[in-house]
């Protein structure tokens, strides 16, 4: 399916964390391309988002469902980042509850230098 505005993007998706020595090491990662449209997050899609990272610089993309995920506390799956513009961002809500188009909605937040 295209989308208006597509283009490559990269997807930095991580293995789970390990544990040595009772201490988590983080899983290895690796690279992706994926077709996404980049939009600019307006404050109704922050409404969804946890209140300490509402102010942060986001964004949203719309892609093909399955593409990216979020974390998952269950089984230890990191979040995908998402690489355009020289930033990271990383992905924090995808809603894929569209009755005409599948595709999936996300929302990213940029990952804070140093972390």
């Amino acid at each position: 399916m295209s989308r208006l505005g597509d283009r490559p993007l990269t997807r930095r998706r991580f293995a789970a964390s390990t544990y040595t020595a009772g201490r988590a090491v983080p899983g290895t990662s690796a690279d992706t391309v994926f077709l996404g449209s980049v939009q600019p997050m307006r404050g109704k899609d922050r409404q969804v988002l946890p209140e300490g990272i509402r102010q942060r610089d986001g964004r949203k993309v719309y892609t093909d469902r399955g593409t990216l995920r979020v974390d998952d506390q269950l089984t230890g799956d990191a979040a995908d980042q998402v690489l355009f513009d020289g930033f990271a961002y990383v992905v924090v809500h995808i809603d894929s509850d569209h009755p005409l188009i599948e595709h999936d909605h996300a929302l990213l937040i940029r990952v804070q230098e140093g972390t």
